[in-house]
């Protein structure tokens, strides 16, 4: 059996081990209570709930303030909301309590200087508004220049489009017909065609004659028409176009082709006029003039004069006339200087043949020989009869002139055919 004297150190062991355990399981208490406070919510089979603890907020310290620091900062509020007076009222209370200090000092000076500041904007004059002048009541003479001027503004600026407008289509239609020049003369010989030379429209012809029953203007119209074309036939290789003048047609769309022409170049060509007239002497008279179509400008006039019992036949001896003077003017004209200086000379001067009547020979020679090749029904016999004296003609006509260079090139044209055929 053990001594109890001898179990005392174990026993003091134990009981040091019992009181280390419990100064271990102080601090881990809350968190166990709270920890099983949930479960303790939760009813068990059998008994009550145990009732649960809340910890108390921990109380937060307020600062407080010194009566000194309050009327501070009463007086800075009414200093910022522009209560000089009262904020220097009480900026000098604190400063007579508390002698020296600065923050009051300080106030007191702020809310004096503010306060002179306001008195000094408070004393100052007032601007005065500019007095206006009374605005007098429109008239009826205003209102009226009031609306021509609108109206004046906008016809200027209508006037100014119009012109403009007028400038550019002008530009665009002189391009055009220069364009259209340069291909026609230029660029058709480039192709193999020859150029294409200003024809001729036959316009209106005025009848002063007075001759009952003789519809004398479109006589002429007609005969002039023959004869250019009789021409064209013969030579071909140049021919010139020939046109009526068209008539003014305002119905239907009508305007559309006036509108057209406005916006197209101008044409090529001449428009042809004339007058009829019966000279003092018995004579028929007609006056003809030659206007460029590009331009509208009368490039040549002439008057012939021809004598016949028979009306008819005489107005187209005067077509004729002037078909040739419109192909071949300078030709015609000098001509015609050779022939009154011949007849000025008087009897032994042989007279040449007038470029007239070269004119109207090689027509009535050639042209039935263009025709038999146009057909293929040629005779040769009377085709080469008809061109050497057709040759023979030439030297009636100076050289360099224009009608000279186009009977030249039909008789090539033609002896070319006719070898070729043979």
């Amino acid at each position: 059996m053990i001594s109890p004297r001898k179990l005392w150190p174990i026993r003091f062991l134990a009981l040091g081990l019992t009181a280390l355990l419990a100064l271990a399981a102080l601090p881990a208490a809350p968190i166990l209570a709270q920890t099983a406070a949930p479960a303790a919510a939760t009813p068990a089979a059998t008994g009550t709930p145990a009732p649960t603890r809340t910890p108390a907020p921990t109380p937060t310290a307020t600062p407080t303030l010194t009566a000194l620091q309050a009327r501070l900062i009463l007086a800075q509020t009414h200093l910022k909301s522009g209560d000089y007076a009262r904020a220097a009222e009480l900026f000098a209370a604190i400063a007579n309590e508390d002698r020296g200090n600065p923050e009051a000092l300080k106030g007191l000076q702020a809310a004096l200087a503010g306060q002179a500041a306001a008195r000094a904007t408070a004393a100052a004059p007032q601007p005065t508004a500019a007095a206006t002048a009374p605005v007098p009541a429109p008239s009826f003479g205003d209102a009226v220049a009031e609306k021509t001027r609108d109206l004046g503004s906008a016809a200027l600026v209508l006037l100014v489009l119009i012109v403009l407008l007028y400038v550019i289509g002008h530009g665009v239609r002189w391009l055009l017909f220069w364009g259209r020049e340069i291909w026609l003369t230029r660029g058709l010989p480039l192709l193999g065609r020859p150029a294409v030379a200003p024809g001729y429209t036959i316009a209106e012809f005025t009848d002063a004659m007075g001759i009952a029953g003789l519809p004398a203007a479109e006589i002429v119209a007609q005969a002039l028409r023959a004869k250019l074309i009789a021409w064209n036939q013969l030579v071909r290789i140049r021919e010139l176009p020939v046109e009526s003048w068209p008539m003014l047609d305002m119905g239907g769309m009508g305007w559309v082709r006036i509108l057209w022409n406005w916006i197209l170049p101008p044409e090529r060509g001449y428009k042809v006029t004339g007058l009829l007239l019966n000279a003092e002497t018995g004579a028929y008279v007609l006056a003809i003039e030659r206007t460029a179509l590009r331009n509208h400008n009368v490039e040549r006039s002439r008057t012939f004069e021809a004598f016949g019992a028979a009306p008819e036949q005489t107005l187209r001896r005067l077509a004729g006339e002037t078909a040739k003077w419109l192909l071949a003017p300078a030709d015609i004209e000098a001509s015609e200087a050779v022939m009154a200086g011949v007849r000025a000379a008087g009897v032994g001067v042989t007279a040449p043949l007038s470029a007239s009547e070269v004119f109207d020979q090689a027509l009535d020679l050639l042209l039935p020989v263009r025709q038999q090749f146009a057909q293929d029904a040629a005779d040769f016999a009377d085709a080469r009869r008809r061109l050497r004296e057709a040759e023979s003609l030439l030297a009636h006509l100076p050289q360099g002139s224009v009608l000279r260079g186009e009977l030249e090139a039909v008789l090539a044209d033609l002896r070319r055919a006719a070898s070729g055929t043979a």
